[in-house]
């Protein structure tokens, strides 16, 4: 009996569409928020190159309803989002001074939702960022 090839996964396969993403998602919103090539950490106002910051997540990204939020990311430096967990406690104080008191309840619910996305969706999202820091 003849077993049949084992296929390879497309070029333009989900998960490499959707590391992509993250990459030009992290430059972005690092970049929204610079000036002049700095940024501030968004929990421990650190001021760094951008290039030594990170995107942190207030709601993890395993939530693809929020991993490309703009309200749910926000810069860190690596000593906060690395070394302090994403310095969680202060993640929300500054959320709720920038957002508002029903920001973290927004979140909440948001992460609840199942989101799948497809490998369009993510080269769209993509090809939007890109746009956005050039």
């Amino acid at each position: 009996m003849k077993r049949s090839p084992i296929r390879k996964t497309p070029k333009n396969s989900l998960s490499k569409s959707k590391k992509r993403l993250d990459n030009v998602f992290s430059r972005y919103i690092r970049t929204k928020y610079s000036k002049n090539g700095y940024v501030a950490c968004f929990t421990c106002n650190a001021i760094k190159p951008i290039a030594e910051m990170q995107n942190g997540h207030y709601v993890s990204r395993t939530y693809n309803s929020l991993r490309f939020s703009e309200l749910n990311c926000h810069p860190q430096c690596p000593g906060c989002n690395v070394f302090k967990h994403g310095n969680m406690d202060e993640y929300a104080r500054a959320l709720v001074k920038k957002y508002g008191p029903d920001i973290l309840e927004t979140l909440a619910k948001e992460k609840r939702k199942i989101k799948q996305f497809t490998v369009q969706e993510l080269e769209n999202l993509t090809r939007k960022y890109e746009s956005m820091i050039q």
